[in-house]
């Protein structure tokens, strides 16, 4: 949750600080962009090493970070400086985790509990929505951001407490070679190349990650032009939220009934319509109803994709593929937020909804051409 709350806050403080919405694309694109530099040698570490270890202290890490930033706000000095480097360090210890986490989860639960599984984090995850943007815009109303900041700190801290209570093993059965890096990080990549509707998955899910980066920055952009107050703004991700609990409910459901080229051209088509209706939003009510539709598609998105990946992917090299594919989308999430803050400064923010338009619509149609997905008809795990 407490990620969420700092989701809101963060681009609030660098607006309140700069008033410029390139300068809060910047803050955010750094998470993205150390990704990248940490990408590889994290899904190594992942591999080789405690993997319940490297989350805890990685977690620390974070937490430490965004203390970091609290303490600069409530002091009063916070340069934009200090900013971009508390995000970069944040962002660093953040590869480590999430890697892990992704890692780790077909350790703890079956694979045909799996779609389930995801469906239920994105219930997690979604609540966390649910309460995380409206508590961060009050909080930052209330504070100016200083106990948004803290709040995320400590979920960091509670995050690393709460990895202490996992008895059961999280490293892989037949551990990874002690092998040079630049060699497993050959094999990893020969092995990801020889799998082709893997790549394409990876790709698709790096445009709709150009989206969802960027459409933070978007919501509040037009919420702002509607005169929407902070509290507002996290309410109108409160709705999203709702969406994205309601999708998550039915999306293992609807996985286990439907194949994965039908659901990906059916999330794809639906996705281009609804994010195309921002153009339309005129009241921030409508904004919040188009957001609830949007975050309703995505854990039903996020089911199949995962559900083909854990299927396929050898745990002992889970690690590394990760890194691969992760650092292709954080990649795109780091461009999303980047391009996003550029063309709602010099284009505006009705523009802004036309590009990703039509980066959805291109979406669409790579899905429906691609040929490796088109004997997809059934995405059973048996």
């Amino acid at each position: 949750m407490g990620t969420e709350v700092s989701n809101i806050a963060v681009p609030l403080v660098v607006l309140a600080l700069t008033a410029s919405p390139s300068q809060a694309g910047g803050v955010a694109a750094i998470r993205g962009l150390v990704y990248v530099f940490w990408s590889i040698p994290a899904g190594i570490v992942i591999d080789r090493w405690d993997r319940k270890l490297v989350m805890i202290v990685a977690n620390l890490g974070s937490g430490l970070a965004m203390g970091s930033i609290a303490l600069g706000l409530a002091l009063n000095a916070l340069p934009i400086a200090l900013l971009y480097l508390a995000s970069a360090i944040e962002g660093s210890f953040f590869v480590f985790a999430n890697l892990g986490r992704f890692a780790i989860l077909p350790r703890v639960v079956s694979r045909e509990q799996y779609p389930a599984a995801v469906a239920q984090t994105g219930t997690a995850e979604h609540t966390a929505l649910l309460v995380g943007p409206p508590l961060g815009g009050f909080l930052f109303q209330a504070t100016g951001g200083f106990v948004a900041l803290l709040v995320d700190a400590l979920s960091y801290f509670f995050n690393a407490f709460s990895l202490l209570f996992i008895n059961k093993s999280l490293n892989a059965d037949t551990p990874a070679e002690h092998k040079a890096i630049h060699q497993q990080v050959k094999e990893a990549f020969l092995w990801l190349w020889r799998q082709k509707l893997l790549r394409f998955l990876n790709l698709l899910t790096a445009g709709r990650t150009i989206l969802s980066a960027g459409l933070y920055l978007l919501v509040i952009v037009l919420a702002k032009e509607n005169q929407a107050s902070p509290l507002f703004v996290g309410g109108i991700f409160t709705a999203g939220a709702v969406g994205g609990i309601l999708g998550s409910l039915v999306s293992a459901k609807l996985h286990r009934r439907y194949g994965m080229r039908q659901l990906l051209v059916g999330i794809s088509l639906l996705t281009f319509f609804i994010i195309s209706l921002y153009a339309v939003a005129v009241n921030n009510f409508l904004l919040a109803a188009i957001t609830a539709l949007y975050y309703a598609l995505d854990p039903l998105y996020y089911v199949t994709v995962s559900s083909y990946s854990v299927r396929i992917v050898p745990d002992e090299n889970r690690g590394r593929i990760a890194s691969l594919t992760r650092l292709v989308t954080l990649a795109a999430y780091s461009f999303g937020f980047f391009i996003t803050g550029y063309l709602l400064q010099y284009l505006g923010s009705k523009w802004t909804v036309g590009v990703f338009s039509a980066l959805l619509f291109a979406l669409f149609l790579a899905s429906v051409l691609n040929k490796n997905l088109a004997g997809q008809n059934s995405d059973s795990l048996s």
